[in-house]
């Protein structure tokens, strides 16, 4: 990303944790409507999220957090951390161990965003079920296909842990079928050699 006014929106929101319009227009020099435009675009993109907070009887106020894929535009040292603890418990507790993390991470990832989908229709259900995953850094794209629903992640924020453990593949096609509600079959996978990971799931009876 280049670093313009969008990307000093991006930083002043990592530094502080979270801003506002105002303190974002008197950091980067620009006037509220384009404050308000470019992000609205990071939202679309799955950067920041947004919420109102109300203060006192005056208008509530916009306030920015980084979603985790916009964190991940800044230097992180996840990685070797977790490998380095996935190594632990698999020389002490052995592979069924880490199975079990997974599938208990999962449950728990699981039961905090269904709450997000919870009294949605179908449409935006999905709407909500793509914003989700993109804010977890999958930059997914669901579609209606003729015979169900198709959800393509253009993007894996995991790579490199799940091609060590491959584990975490089958924590997020569980996740992705909670979330739908529905039995879901992959027919693209990234440790197969394609260039996304595609899942397929079968309409409601």
């Amino acid at each position: 990303m280049q670093k313009g006014t969008r990307w000093r929106i991006l930083e002043h929101v990592h530094r502080r944790g979270q801003a506002g319009v105002a303190e974002l227009v008197a950091s980067t020099g620009v006037n509220p409507s384009t404050v308000h435009h470019h992000l609205a675009k990071l939202e679309r993109e799955g950067l920041i999220r947004t919420e109102e907070r109300r203060h006192g009887q005056g208008r509530p106020r916009l306030v920015c957090f980084l979603t985790e894929l916009g964190q991940t535009l800044f230097p992180q040292g996840y990685r070797w951390l977790a490998e380095e603890i996935l190594q632990a418990i698999t020389t002490q507790d052995g592979p069924t161990r880490v199975d079990l993390i997974f599938e208990q991470v999962g449950a728990r990832l699981a039961g905090q965003y269904l709450l997000r989908l919870k009294g949605k229709d179908a449409d935006n259900r999905l709407r909500e079920v793509e914003k989700i995953l993109t804010e977890m850094g999958f930059d997914t794209a669901v579609q209606r296909a003729p015979r169900g629903v198709r959800l393509c992640n253009r993007n894996c924020p995991v790579l490199a842990i799940a091609q060590r453990y491959p584990q975490l593949c089958a924590m997020e096609q569980r996740l992705i079928r909670m979330l739908l509600g529905r039995e879901t079959r992959r027919t693209e996978y990234r440790l197969d050699g394609a260039p996304v990971c595609t899942y397929v799931a079968a309409s409601r009876n």
